[in-house]
């Protein structure tokens, strides 16, 4: 009876240096968004480049990226070029780790004008996180894009 003792004795001792510790889970990340400069494409000026930065949780439920951009013509009051553009949920990468993104919104209206504000709005939505959608939202004149450089001539040989 003693031996059981001191083997049922050692035996819960060495079990419980063998067992890894557990550690605790990381808090999960906070759901952010953050909404950088808007860029008119160059060749088709429907269209503009929106840079989007976000960051949201692990986890196995829907998320859904969406920006959307609003242009009121100065000359013209009753024309407002706007768009929004939905990211697939497959192609929002929420793994705790800061995300940047170049989204292209479509005017469904007119064309884009450069050098006149516009109002940016992007979502992220995490269910499941904490806060489980965050927005941001702001107002900043849409840079017309550079115009691709062209090559230069070959210089003829002489």
């Amino acid at each position: 009876m003693q031996r059981w003792i001191i083997l049922t004795a050692v035996t819960a001792a060495l079990s419980g240096l063998a067992a890894p510790a557990q550690a605790a889970d990381p808090a999960p990340a906070t759901t952010t968004v953050t909404l950088g400069d808007a860029t008119i494409d160059a060749k088709l000026p429907g269209r503009v480049r929106v840079d989007v930065g976000y960051l949201c949780s692990v986890g196995a439920e829907a998320r859904s990226l969406t920006v959307s951009v609003e242009q009121k013509d100065p000359q013209d009051s009753s024309s407002i070029a706007f768009g929004s553009s939905r990211t697939a949920e497959a192609d929002v990468i929420c793994d705790g780790t800061q995300q940047q993104r170049q989204i292209v919104v479509q005017s469904k209206t007119f064309n884009w004008i450069p050098d006149v504000d516009a109002v940016l709005t992007a979502t992220v939505s995490d269910i499941g996180a904490t806060p489980p959608a965050v927005a941001d939202a702001k107002r900043v004149p849409l840079a017309a894009a550079p115009e691709p450089e062209s090559a230069p001539a070959p210089v003829p040989a002489s």
